[in-house]
């Protein structure tokens, strides 16, 4: 019964049984009174630390915003392109410019060297003696409607410049000297000048004192507009400026600003020099230049 007993006891601690004997005293009993030593205290068994846990690396700092790139500072326009005739062979053409109507030779007057409009031979107006050649240069195989239409009316002289124009708003000036004329002494800028023959003008007159912007279409010219009273003597040096710019053109003379209208017609097309009858007037220093917004543009002195 005893022997039951203890073995009952040792299995209820989850031991296993190898000899019936006393059961364990405490781990902080003393000896039993038998005389034996206690049993040694059951050590429990070890606690099973959970693995420490994987560091987790610290985020990197984020990095501070790129800011936005300062937008590209604006492109500048293309610098003004200036067009004299010191190098050109006095007594003929400029290479700068097809003759198309009328006398445009090299020459000089007051010492300054530049291109004359020869109007004293004017007979009801002449075409040039190579206007087909020229057309064909100037506008391929639609030469032969450009024709048809400047010798419609060659009563005006015309002088297209060989470069090209830049495209959108621009300025084009000159100074020019009246010498003689006794129908006109006109000097003039054209623009959008098609492959059809037709332009839009405009221009001084030391005759009549005027200004005045025009269209030539079909081999009629329709001014447009005229301001009277600008004072222009013969034989003096003045300057011409036209300025397309943000749906207008702008008409200066000698410096000073005498016509402006709005003009929403697309600017393209070749650009050139104008004249009327029989003028004979030098020009010189024949500029031009693309215009963006908030530039000024550059003055030329007569």
């Amino acid at each position: 019964m005893m022997s039951r007993t203890r073995t009952c006891y040792l299995a209820s601690l989850g031991l296993s049984v190898v000899a019936c004997g006393q059961p364990p005293a405490p781990a902080d009993s003393r000896p039993s009174v038998h005389g034996g030593e206690a049993p040694a205290a059951i050590q429990p068994p070890a606690t099973v630390q959970p693995p420490a846990p994987i560091a987790t690396p610290p985020k990197p700092k984020e990095a501070a915003p790129i800011p936005d790139p300062k937008p590209p500072a604006a492109v500048p326009a293309e610098g003004p392109r200036l067009v004299r005739f010191d190098a050109d062979e006095a007594g003929a053409p400029s290479p700068a410019f097809e003759a198309v109507v009328g006398d445009w030779y090299v020459g000089e007057a007051d010492g300054q060297k530049g291109l004359w409009v020869d109007g004293s031979r004017w007979r009801q107006g002449t075409p040039s003696a190579s206007l087909a050649d020229q057309a064909k240069r100037l506008y391929g195989e639609r030469y032969a409607e450009f024709l048809d239409n400047v010798k419609a009316f060659a009563f005006f002289p015309l002088a297209v410049y060989t470069g090209e124009a830049p495209s959108g708003d621009m300025r084009m000036s000159i100074n020019f000297y009246p010498e003689a004329g006794r129908i006109d002494q006109a000097a003039g800028i054209v623009w959008n000048v098609a492959p059809d023959g037709s332009y839009w003008g405009a221009r001084a007159n030391a005759l009549e004192d005027n200004i005045l912007i025009f269209r030539y279409h079909r081999g009629k010219r329709t001014i447009l507009q005229t301001v009277r009273g600008t004072s222009t003597p013969s034989k003096k040096w003045h300057s011409f400026a036209v300025t397309l710019k943000a749906g207008e053109v702008v008409v200066e003379l000698d410096g000073k600003e005498w016509l402006r209208r709005a003009f929403t017609e697309p600017i393209a097309g070749r650009v050139g020099l104008w004249s009327k009858a029989d003028s004979k007037v030098l020009i010189r220093d024949f500029t031009i230049e693309a215009m963006t917004r908030g530039r000024e543009p550059s003055k030329s002195a007569p």
